[in-house]
């Protein structure tokens, strides 16, 4: 038993790893891109474009998401 506050103590939560999630840079038509695993086996896909109306605050625009594979993400998008 606790002496502070007379209960047994609570067993810690199982230590579980968080998964590790994959990204990569490149170019696509000129720019740079960034691909990215958003979740397991879910990729998505931004180029840096800040003139373009469908940037985000950041410059950043969204080609893709949701391949499962770089590889995937990749072909469809010509990241290199």
């Amino acid at each position: 038993m606790s002496a502070e506050n007379g209960s047994a103590p609570s067993a810690a939560p199982p230590a579980t790893s968080p998964a590790v999630l994959g990204s990569r840079y490149g170019t696509c038509d000129g720019k740079a891109a960034l691909a990215r695993e958003t979740s397991p086996g879910s990729w998505q896909v931004k180029v840096h474009d800040p003139k373009s109306p469908q940037a985000g605050h950041d410059g950043w625009v969204m080609i893709g998401r949701d391949w499962p594979s770089l590889a995937e993400a990749s072909a469809a998008t010509g990241l290199s």
